[in-house]
């Protein structure tokens, strides 16, 4: 069966990346030297050996993906931990955060980098005798490249607060990771200065020069939520709504269409993600970027052991989710998600118990299941989110709910979008819509700028964003992000620590949510010490 970026059978990507021990996250990774690597003029002749070098900067997300995914679940109001978990996963599940837990280790992160900046460094030298690689082309694959780079410190900082900057070609790794370190508003600003220069045109793309590696994050995408993250909205609209209509020039690709049957979790399927094949109601169009696995490579995906009931049934998603899926109502006045909630995101086994689904939708293989890094309906929420915040929440909740296809006629600024069936809409679930309660007086162009009448709107409809994300984006890796994201935004601590901690039991509740109202304890371990 084929993959978008089989990495093991694909490419060789063992003889260019970096050869790491085993060793836990920030300051061990800069005691090792690097490993044997092929020297980069033994490798860098041909658009072939570009590719190669290009797969083996993605390969360390492998490791990357299934950690974040029970990190974000675990620690947000998504999953908990069951009692056949091992103590490090319940130690995550209530807010016990240890610089030796092995999952809350950033070494494969800093592989990513390290990788990145070696191939950075070289493939100009493949345009000097390969004649394929054009201009066009080696401009969007250092944009892929540092789109890489970019996604990978994203997420190091949502998860750390800080990063290590390494900014050049390592021969050797620096002694001491301290001398370099960067805050997370330092470093987000840094990224959107390193990236910009990146963002492919209408003019570059139309030269095909995308389709060479589409497997990479979306340029625009990633700028879109360092936008988001700094609290830009106008420029995280601007960016996210544009890596929204230039996917391969194609203004139909990620407008969330609807789907047929069982069509929405047909994206989950291993059924050769980038081959080419037609999904369930075109699902092909709504994905941007994923990471494989084929455990008859080898290459095996851990979040089967770790999520489902056939084996040690660590991890089950919490009651709060199983409820919110239960309770949502359709255009037809039915309860329950049907598309996305039991039986795709979540089922049961034949006792009752709910298990954590989206990665087990090929019941055949479930250890060689891919996860999803990017697509369409987390940039239309977070599309969404950034118009909302910026004062277009009537666009947000069309994204919101039943898109554009009912809006008669489309605005101009959206007159790609006429079959756009928003979020909700594709899914066939009752809108939802701002009670008159919140408005309180007429919303125009300047009452929206009256703190108190135009915040409570905006996190009203904010609220009802999130929300949808929790369903659409279960146990993706996006959760806790969000919930840190807003509660900074709205300089509100509780909103977080609220949500999680009313997963716990009554007798827990109190504690976590005292330890989440320090802000320093969102984040991970950067040193060798536990979090207060």
């Amino acid at each position: 069966m084929k993959k978008r970026l089989n990495i093991k059978s694909n490419y060789l990507f063992a003889l260019i990346v970096i050869a790491f021990t085993s060793f836990s996250c920030s300051e061990k990774i800069f005691d090792e030297q690097v490993g044997e690597t092929i020297t980069p003029d033994q490798h860098y002749k041909s658009l072939v050996d570009m590719q190669v070098s290009m797969a083996g900067a993605f390969a360390p997300l492998q490791n990357v993906l299934p950690k974040l995914i029970v990190i974000d679940g675990l620690r947000s109001d998504q999953m908990i931990a069951t009692m056949n978990a091992e103590p490090y996963l319940k130690d995550i599940n209530n807010q016990v955060l240890s610089f030796d837990n092995p999952y809350l280790d950033a070494s494969d992160y800093y592989k990513v980098i390290i990788n990145t900046n070696e191939a950075l460094a070289n493939i100009y030298k493949i345009a000097k005798i390969d004649r394929n690689l054009d201009e066009y082309k080696l401009k969007y694959s250092k944009g892929a490249l540092v789109t890489l780079r970019s996604w990978t410190y994203l997420n190091l900082v949502r998860l750390y607060g800080k990063a290590a900057l390494i900014d050049d070609n390592l021969g050797a790794l620096p002694a001491n990771m301290t001398q370099n370190v960067l805050e997370k508003d330092v470093m987000i600003n840094l990224l959107i200065d390193s990236l910009l220069p990146y963002i492919i045109s209408e003019e570059e793309a139309s030269k095909k020069a995308e389709l060479l590696f589409i497997n990479f994050m979306s340029s625009k995408a990633v700028l879109g939520e360092l936008y988001l993250e700094k609290g830009d909205y106008a420029n995280a609209a601007k960016y996210l709504k544009m890596a929204l209509e230039s996917y391969r020039n194609n203004p139909e690709v990620y407008k969330v269409s609807s789907y047929v049957n069982e069509g929405w979790k047909s994206m989950f399927l291993n059924n050769g993600f980038g081959t080419g094949e037609i999904f369930y109601g075109g699902a092909m169009l709504e994905l941007i970027s994923a990471i494989s696995y084929d455990k008859n490579e080898g290459q095996f995906n851990p979040l089967a052991k770790w999520l489902l009931p056939a084996d040690q049934f660590m991890v089950q998603p919490t009651q709060l989710l199983v409820d919110s899926f239960r309770t949502q109502i359709s255009t037809q006045g039915l309860p329950g998600d049907i598309h996305r909630g039991i039986g795709a995101s979540i089922d049961t086994t034949a006792s009752g118990v709910f298990y954590v689904n989206k990665y087990s939708a090929d019941k055949n293989d479930p250890f060689s299941a891919d996860i999803i890094i990017s697509r369409a309906s987390d940039l239309h929420l977070l599309l969404a989110e950034a118009l909302n915040r910026n004062g277009d929440s009537k666009t947000a909740l069309v994204l919101l709910n039943a898109g554009f296809k009912g809006e008669k006629p489309v605005p101009a600024l959206y007159n790609k979008w006429s079959k756009n069936q928003g979020i909700r809409g594709r899914v066939t679930l009752k809108s939802k819509v701002v009670p008159d309660s919140v408005y309180e007086l007429p919303i125009t162009a300047d009452s929206i700028k009256v703190p108190l009448l135009g915040e409570a709107r905006i996190n009203y409809i904010e609220d009802l964003i999130m929300n949808e994300r929790s369903l659409e984006l279960a146990f993706e890796g996006k959760r806790w992000f969000d919930l840190v994201r807003v509660a900074k935004r709205r300089q509100d601590p509780s909103y977080l620590a609220n949500k999680v901690a009313a997963k716990f039991p009554e007798s827990e509740k109190d504690a976590i949510r005292t330890k989440l109202m320090i802000e320093s304890n969102w984040y991970l371990p950067f040193k060798k010490e536990v979090a207060k």
